[in-house]
């Protein structure tokens, strides 16, 4: 009982500091379930929590997705949870995409113990038989709470050791393993010190993919794990975790979850009968806020039938070159966060050769501030005539030498390398063309008139421009035979300057 009125004296404060908690109430929570360990996907619109039954002790775990700002009755997400009670089941995540479920179970045919066990879901919206990650993820000890990075590129959970909290729950440290492959992973390693000190659990990387949050037991708490913020540099390295103190109790606080908008954190907290948990949520404070994002959401599609499409989404700083690479559902659906803050490359690949590529910049605008974009994608087929537009480059003079022009003209050698039966015909056009008697900068080009022998000068480099895309391929490895360029001067169709692959 102390753990379930400390929490709600540490709401009601939280409620009187920000006068926005709200219990999400009806149909997600009723009296006739205890509900608790809320998790939710990077829009916060799909909801992932347990429920133990209060006439039986049976537990579940369901699911819930809003719709137009109201939560869908919760259905039971089958498989992930056992019949048999004396198995141990629970630390429930869904990933920022909402098509993954990770959970730690002691269920038969694990490696030992408690292991980490994942369910997705498929392109019909069915989810799989659960999936044990395996070695070298799960061990002979327990492993618990799994979490994901946004980006699905790390794997963290708590790997439990023999030391006990004063209230007699198992200590870890938190763990992270790096995704090799859609399947393999790297040998996990311990997170470095400030955030292991002897006694975590529950790390998390929320989607600006800087901050994480966990639990811990150590000096300065309220009293039992308390949940801390810390911050990860681009050199891997944590700077010193802060106390989450305007929700932390003097009980043990292990379970939030906080979407990519970053304002709204979801917890449980006492109901309305007694000894009641439902699910709430509340206001974060500025400080304990995440990064600012903007989260594009949609579907990837093929555009000559509007099928689904698996693919991937790389987001490039434009000034460093760092990228993060998201992957679709199954069902090509994708949920990708972008910094606010900065200029950003994205580009659009499907899994499979044989389609074009999309892409576009991301200039920071002002305020920074949270935005969801809801755009869908579409992928042509590569077939003789199909046109790939080189979108982000352009031209100082006849040379391409900005970041984002590296980018795209990187992009095309990988289309061709991933093609390798296909031959494409470079062509450039340009807004304008200028001829004239007198030179008016060094470029210009000369022309000699046939008819007369007179001379003009022009300021058409559209075949300078192509061989310089035509000799960029071909000194990255691209075979001479497969490519030939052409300058096409003035682009009649809409006086713009134009860069494209044509498939020969």
């Amino acid at each position: 009982m102390k753990r379930k009125l400390s929490l709600f004296s540490a709401l009601l404060m939280l409620h009187s500091a920000f006068a926005q908690i709200v219990p999400l109430g009806q149909p997600i929570s009723t009296s006739l379930t205890d509900d608790f360990n809320p998790s939710v996907s990077g829009n916060g619109k799909t909801l992932l929590y347990e429920v133990i039954y209060r006439t039986s002790n049976k537990a579940d775990v369901m699911i819930s997705n809003q719709v137009n700002g109201v939560w869908s009755m919760p259905t039971v997400v089958a498989g992930v949870n056992t019949e048999i009670e004396q198995l141990t089941n629970g630390g429930y995540f869904i990933n920022h995409n909402g098509n993954m479920i990770l959970f730690h179970s002691s269920r038969y045919r694990g490696i030992g113990g408690t292991d980490i066990w994942y369910t997705e879901k498929n392109e019909a919206g069915v989810w799989s038989a659960p999936t044990n990650f395996a070695k070298p993820i799960n061990s002979a000890g327990n492993e618990i709470d799994p979490s994901m990075s946004p980006d699905g590129k790390f794997l963290y959970f708590t790997l439990l050791s023999d030391k006990k909290t004063p209230a007699g729950l198992p200590c870890g440290k938190i763990m992270v393993s790096e995704r090799i492959s859609s399947n393999t992973w790297k040998a996990p390693v311990e997170l470095p010190s400030p955030i292991n000190t002897g006694c975590e659990c529950g790390g998390k990387l929320l989607s600006d993919n800087k901050t994480f949050i966990f639990s811990s037991v150590r000096e300065g708490g309220k009293g039992g794990f308390d949940f801390y913020k810390s911050t990860m540099n681009a050199d891997g390295s944590f700077s010193t975790p802060v106390n989450f103190a305007f929700v932390n109790t003097p009980a043990d606080d292990k379970y939030i979850s906080i979407a990519a908008g970053g304002s709204m954190m979801y917890a449980a907290a006492p109901g309305k009968g007694k000894d009641e948990r439902d699910i709430v949520r509340a206001k974060v404070p500025e400080d304990m806020q995440p990064e600012m994002v903007k989260l594009y959401q949609g579907k990837l599609k093929n555009a000559a039938d509007e099928k689904s499409l698996v693919g991937q989404i790389t987001v490039t700083d434009i000034a460093t070159g760092k990228n993060m690479i998201y992957r679709t559902a199954a069902d090509g659906s994708y949920s990708v966060p972008v910094l606010a803050k900065g200029n950003y490359d994205i580009s659009v690949f499907a899994a499979a050769p044989g389609y074009t590529y999309h892409s576009f910049l991301l200039q920071e605008t002002s305020p920074i501030k949270y935005e969801e974009k809801n755009i869908g994608f579409t992928l042509t087929p590569l077939t003789t005539g199909t046109e790939i537009e080189l979108k982000n480059l352009t031209f100082n003079e006849i040379s391409a030498t900005d970041n984002a022009s590296v980018l795209e003209l990187n992009r095309a050698k990988l289309l061709l390398k991933l093609n390798p039966t296909l031959s494409f015909e470079v062509r450039a056009y340009t807004n304008e063309i200028v001829s004239d008697s007198v030179r008016h900068t060094a470029m210009d080009k000369e022309v000699v008139n046939p008819t007369d022998s007179s001379t003009t000068y022009s300021n058409d480099y559209t075949q300078d421009e192509a061989k310089y895309i035509y000799d960029y391929l071909v000194q990255g490895g691209i075979p001479a035979s497969r490519i030939s360029y052409k300058g096409m001067g003035l682009n009649e169709a809409d006086k713009k300057k134009r860069y494209i692959l044509v498939v020969k």
